[in-house]
């Protein structure tokens, strides 16, 4: 029997590792070139014979190396390096009385190797003792606290971001569920970690279905995020979660829009008003919970619904065409119809919108598609002719200008309504505001108070200047003698003498203004920009916030 024999113990015990084949005994390792060589005859007491045309079994040959018998070439010396000390067992005594045997006294003749054999250089290294270290027990993971984690913890931090990253990716790719379980398995780790909230409420909400109703379950999870955010993020993650949830609501409404593009109907669109007032409470629940704006919201809705039905209008009037022989009574009178539909669906959007350019826009539409429907008819061939048939009657047209009307007055009051709704918004915010900034609205109030102090001081000065009161006379003399002169009771010499001492008293002004403007005039600058700084303290305390 033909087994691996080992030149250092001479044991049989293999096994291949990393391509060398290795010694169980004593840790010698060889390459597979060196292993075809230690092939050896084995009987059953022991003895060993050198057996050099035999191959190599499959089993220790390398994969894609082709096995050949080794030829008898001149004599070379191969080292073998012992990598991995191994300390021999107590209990293999046969094996540890092989290598004594093997190793020969100090001084003691080696006998000459026969021609061919291949001497091998053996290193041995010292043995040591491996230690082996006793198991540790094991302790029960901790809750992970990723906000207390510094140093340690690395390993849980990275998971916790490629599992973020993964959501992010699913949610751009529009894979809602993948996105919401990679949330929620972040949530798992850390359930304190605004973002992974913030994510999956987003997820939720996308997957919302009639049937499946989840905008109640994202609300909660956005109020989560905002409830384990920090101080510093809290305004940027409310700004967010408002942001998200208006486009969010106003998606899954659009969606339910589809039906009426496609086929647009009085029943389509009352499908869309129920979406409408089933979405209504989620978004009043939504501005109690995190102060959604309501009024963005409804006009959003309303400009964006309003946009998918100017949309079909417009599809169909491009039907309708503009040359006669398109526009039949069959084309007119459905032309009519879908333009009815458009209408109504618009004066229904008048009342949900809520800014001016909005309602302006959504009038516009209506007041056209009544003179369209007006000024167009339905035709048909006559011989060789094409003549107009069927066309809005007169009774018709009366009542679609009266149509026009009650939107244009529609218009008009809501007009009036969002002037007063602006005006207590901008009350109430402004009121908001000065309530959080006490302290800067005190600091302009005292400012104020003592700029007006400043004016008053500076008046009282002016007039307990004795040169001001001898020009505030001989002002009151100029204006005696002017009455005087004018009188036309008094002789033409009387008259001229009072003219004379107006004009010297007209000079004593000149020259006592003269006077007194070096004095006057530093105060009258200090007055108006006393004055020019109150006016701004006023603009800023009344400014819109």
């Amino acid at each position: 029997m033909k087994k691996l024999v080992c030149d250092l113990c001479g044991e049989s015990d293999f096994i291949k590792v990393g391509g060398m084949f290795e010694c169980q005994v004593c840790g010698a390792k060889y390459s597979t070139e060196e292993a075809r060589s230690l092939f050896r005859d084995v009987n059953d007491s022991g003895h060993k014979e050198m057996n050099e045309e035999t191959e190599a079994p499959n089993d220790y040959q390398d994969e894609g190396t082709p096995v050949f018998t080794p030829k008898a070439g001149p004599s070379i010396v191969k080292k073998v390096v012992v990598a991995k000390p191994v300390t021999v067992k107590s209990n293999d005594s046969q094996a540890a009385k092989r290598i004594v045997s093997q190793v020969k006294p100090v001084g003691q003749a080696q006998p000459e190797a026969p021609k061919g054999t291949v001497i091998k250089k053996v290193v041995v290294k010292p043995v040591q003792q491996v230690r082996v270290a006793a198991p540790q027990k094991k302790v029960a993971p901790k809750p992970v606290d990723v906000k207390a984690m510094t140093g340690a913890g690395v390993g849980t931090m990275q998971m916790i971001e490629n599992l973020f990253i993964l959501s992010e990716n699913a949610y751009d790719s529009e894979n809602f569920t993948d996105a919401e379980n990679y949330a929620n398995r972040v949530i798992e780790i850390d359930a304190t970690n605004s973002d992974a909230w913030l994510m999956k409420g987003n997820c939720v909400a996308k997957l919302s279905t009639p049937q499946n109703f989840r905008f109640l379950e994202a609300i909660n999870c956005w109020n989560t995020c905002l409830t384990n955010s920090s101080k510093e993020e809290f305004e940027d993650y409310q700004f967010t979660v408002r942001t998200n949830c208006i486009d969010i609501m106003v998606t899954y409404v659009l969606k339910n829009c589809m039906d009426f593009a496609k086929n647009p109907t009085e029943e389509n669109f009352t499908k869309i008003k129920e979406t409408i007032d089933t979405v209504d409470p989620m978004m009043r629940k939504a501005n109690q919970t995190f102060g959604v704006d309501i009024v963005s919201y409804e006009d959003k809705l309303a400009s964006n619904i309003s946009a998918v039905v100017t949309k079909i209008s417009k599809a169909e009037i491009q039907q309708f065409g503009k040359k006669k022989e398109t526009q039949t009574d069959e084309a007119y009178a459905r032309f009519v119809k879908v333009q009815d539909v458009c209408i109504n669906a618009w004066d229904y959007l008048m009342d949900i919108a809520k800014k001016h350019g909005t309602v302006t826009a959504i009038l516009s539409n209506i007041v056209k598609m009544h003179e369209a429907i007006i000024r167009n008819c339905g035709h048909k061939v006559n011989g060789t002719k094409v003549k107009e048939s069927v066309k809005c009657s007169m009774a018709e047209r009366n009542m679609r200008l009266e149509k026009i009307q009650k939107a244009k007055k529609k218009l008009d009051d809501k007009f009036v309504d969002i002037r007063k709704r602006d005006r207590v918004d901008q009350k109430l915010k402004n009121a908001k505001y000065w309530e959080e900034h006490q302290e800067e609205k005190q600091q302009l109030l005292d400012e104020r108070q003592k700029l007006d102090h400043e004016i008053f001081e500076l008046e009282n000065s002016k007039l307990k200047m004795p040169e001001l009161n001898e020009l505030k006379k001989l002002e009151e003399e100029a204006i005696r003698l002017q009455v005087l002169k004018d009188n036309p009771t008094y002789s033409n010499k009387e008259r001229t003498a009072y003219m004379d001492q107006l004009n010297k008293c007209r000079k004593q002004i000149v020259t006592k203004k003269r006077e007194l403007a070096s004095r006057l005039n530093p105060i009258e600058d200090k007055i108006e920009k006393y004055k020019k700084r109150m006016y701004n303290i006023d603009k800023e305390l009344n400014q819109n916030r």
